[in-house]
């Protein structure tokens, strides 16, 4: 009896071992202030290979006294291999920009300009994507760096740059960089992996901001009488609209609707890589994750993809994804954009059909200024889901002690 309560125990207590071992993804970042030329280090843990990994970099920065910037993200060590990968800027308020940036110590620094002081970029706003290929494990982006001028008056000017890309290596890792160029102002660092949010965090430059960083509307993609306007009423201070980084996604809502969130903190990033897209669809651009995940709006915001002419010719729509699968949304075709109402943060993408079934796919009907793009079934809108569990080595020595506890118990009732 006494060998089968042993044999028993062991047993119990390896699978405790194995169970506490198995580690949930985990970010974290820090250090909570810095200063210009600091350090920041976000450290990873339980990263699994053929993740979908983009890091967005952000910063709030009070221009000088003539109205320049400067924000550089300098010695950025990648601890795994990304492949195909991009890195996306964007900067907002300004009147023109410089970007330079040099994928590693070896090769040459490239540099894009925007605008001038005689022609001003579109509406104050700023972006470009850059193909970085293959990012290896060990290597370092040694600069990514904007310059401009902002628009007069205003008193913060918002950058950010985005990494994004397929992760394979280390599981556990730390990636740092440093921040150059800016004496005041926050920086963010928010992490998405397979389109959920994993890290958001705001990190102090210098001394606290004065004000808000105001929000502006997304750049239009052509420029014509067709183009999609979300609201042309819009009110700035009661009204937010926010842009990815590409331009192509935007998302407008009343403020007084919002919950879960500030107005401002409100960020749309790409995945370029998002996964379990079902067999008879396709992907027309990367998802894009609506930031932050506790982010609600009490009625229908307005979710919007551009797309071009094409759209009126293609059975295109807006899907969400919950984690496990993409549900189709109504969508409406306006201008040159699809639009369909969300209720909360998550991924979104815009699809289209691969096959030719009549049965399956929507239909668009031509030459209508506002054409909704019908299913067979009206979809379910996606629940939120469930906040990633923070990982610990609490569970391996919780079923330690609970096996031994057992075993003690086991062994007084044998005697």
């Amino acid at each position: 009896m006494t060998q089968t309560i042993y044999k028993a125990f062991l047993c119990t207590l390896c699978l405790g071992i194995l169970a506490g071992g198995v580690q949930a993804l985990s970010l974290t970042a820090g250090p909570d202030q810095i200063q210009e030329g600091g350090q920041i280090t976000v450290t990873i843990q339980g990263l699994e290979d053929d993740s979908s990994f983009c890091m967005h970099i952000g910063a709030e920065i009070v221009p000088e006294d003539d109205q320049e910037f400067a924000f550089s993200s300098n010695n950025l060590n990648m601890p795994f291999t990304l492949t195909d990968t991009t890195v996306t800027l964007q900067a907002e308020s300004v009147i023109w920009a410089n970007f330079r940036y040099q994928q590693d110590a070896e090769s040459p620094t490239k540099s894009i300009g925007f605008g001038s002081d005689d022609h001003p970029v579109r509406n104050g706003v700023i972006t470009d994507e850059e193909s970085f290929g293959q990012i290896s494990e060990g290597s370092e982006i040694a600069m990514l760096e904007i310059t401009g001028k902002a628009l007069e008056d205003t008193e913060t000017v918002s950058v950010s740059f985005e990494l994004d890309g397929v992760k394979t290596g280390d599981d556990d890792a730390s990636i740092s960089y440093t921040v150059n160029d800016v004496n005041q102002g926050t920086v963010s660092i928010i992490v998405s992996v397979d389109g959920a949010e994993a890290l958001n965090k705001k990190i102090q430059v210098g001394d606290a901001l004065p004000t808000a960083v105001p929000t502006q509307s997304p750049p239009g993609s052509s420029g014509d009488d067709d183009d999609y306007v979300p609201n042309p009423t819009a009110e700035p201070d009661t009204d937010l609209s926010a842009a990815s980084s590409d331009g192509h996604a935007t998302l407008n809502a009343p403020r007084d609707t919002i919950s879960g969130a500030e107005a401002d903190d409100i960020l749309i990033l790409k995945n370029s890589h998002p996964k379990d897209i079902p067999e008879n669809w396709q992907l027309i651009y990367g998802a894009y994750i609506i930031s932050p995940e506790s982010l609600r709006f009490s009625e229908p915001a307005e979710f919007a993809i551009t797309g071009g002419e094409g759209l009126k010719t293609t059975t295109s729509f807006i899907a969400a994804y919950d984690g496990d699968a993409w549900t189709m949304l109504p969508t409406v075709l306006r201008g040159d954009a699809l639009v369909a109402d969300i209720s909360e943060s998550g991924s979104y993408a815009l699809m289209t059909f691969g096959t030719s079934d009549p049965v399956s796919e929507p239909t668009v009907a031509q030459g209508t200024p506002d054409t909704t793009v019908a299913s067979t079934a009206t979809p379910a809108a996606p629940e939120p889901s469930a906040p990633t569990p923070t990982t610990s080595g609490l569970p391996v020595f919780a079923g330690i002690l609970t096996a031994l506890g057992a075993f003690m118990v086991a062994m007084r009732l044998n005697k």
